[in-house]
């Protein structure tokens, strides 16, 4: 009987592991965001270009093409990206502006 009860507790606690890692992903923090976007073009020195998904959190629906301000010049340089990349964004929501703080390239 306590195999099943263990068996059952350990389930339990992966499934609650999984839905909470999958929130995070979604909700990394406070005022930040992730958002999954196709790169289109560089913009300046700090800003991109893409088409992105919706972003119910930011209240945003599906775009064509929007352009974002990136944290830094050498996070945009690290990312390398080409016109095309699927690209995952994180974003900071400030009380300007949206502000990317991570680019992560998609497979």
């Amino acid at each position: 009987m306590w195999k099943v009860v263990a068996l059952f507790v350990v389930l339990l606690l992966g499934f609650a592991l999984g839905i909470w890692g999958t929130y995070r992903a979604v909700y990394p923090e406070k005022g930040v965001h992730r958002l999954t976007a196709v790169f289109q073009s560089r913009v300046g020195e700090t800003g991109l270009l893409v088409s992105h998904e919706a972003a119910p959190p930011l209240a945003m629906g599906s775009m064509e093409l929007m352009a974002f301000d990136v944290e830094s010049t050498t996070l945009l340089d690290q990312a390398g990206l080409k016109p095309g990349d699927r690209v995952r964004l994180t974003i900071r929501q400030t009380p300007d502006r949206l502000l990317v703080v991570r680019i992560d390239r998609l497979p």
